[in-house]
């Protein structure tokens, strides 16, 4: 396999990323804030004088609603701005290539973990919380096949599967 194509800086992708990324640590954010949320009403049913109460109703809605995009936003502002200039990616049967302006970096295949597909992108994961965006569009149909069959062969098949097949972020 050789695929090799540019990649513009996509703003919407890159924080869709950062959400697929996030993912879990925000899911554990958003169930204590809704446990927290209703604890808050329960103590506010019965004893309203309570300021504990409207405390824990207030921070139960942050951590639902809040907590989540300021999260991404405060992802999003610390990204270098290396990858605002877009990159040239380099898939072969080693390797995986992100050339950027000014900088590079290399992955193994060794190294993969999983891969999540969804309708636009290939979330290619090396660990827990690093992944890189594959995307489908810059890709012809033939690259995105020869990729598909690539990745769902680097599992024997008596492992779990590389691909998981997910929905839009």
């Amino acid at each position: 396999m050789q695929i090799s194509m540019s990649v513009p800086y996509d703003e919407k992708q890159l924080r869709r990323t950062l959400r697929f990324v996030l993912r879990p640590q925000l899911r554990t954010i958003r169930v204590l804030g809704g446990v927290l949320f209703v604890l808050g009403l329960a103590l506010v049913a019965l004893k309203p004088s309570m300021s504990l109460a409207y405390a824990a109703l207030v921070l139960g809605l942050l951590f639902v609603v809040a907590i989540p995009p300021i999260t991404v936003a405060q992802s999003m502002r610390v990204q270098s701005d290396v990858i605002r200039d877009g990159l040239h990616m380099t898939l072969d049967d080693e390797w995986l290539t992100l050339t950027y302006p000014l900088a590079e970096s290399r992955f193994r295949w060794s190294g993969l973990g999983r891969v999540i597909e969804t309708p636009e992108v290939w979330y290619v994961m090396f660990g827990k919380t690093q992944a890189i965006t594959i995307p489908k569009d810059p890709m012809t149909e033939e690259q995105r096949a020869t990729f598909s069959a690539f990745v769902n062969g680097l599992r024997p098949a008596d492992a779990t599967p590389a691909v998981r097949r997910g929905s839009t972020i």
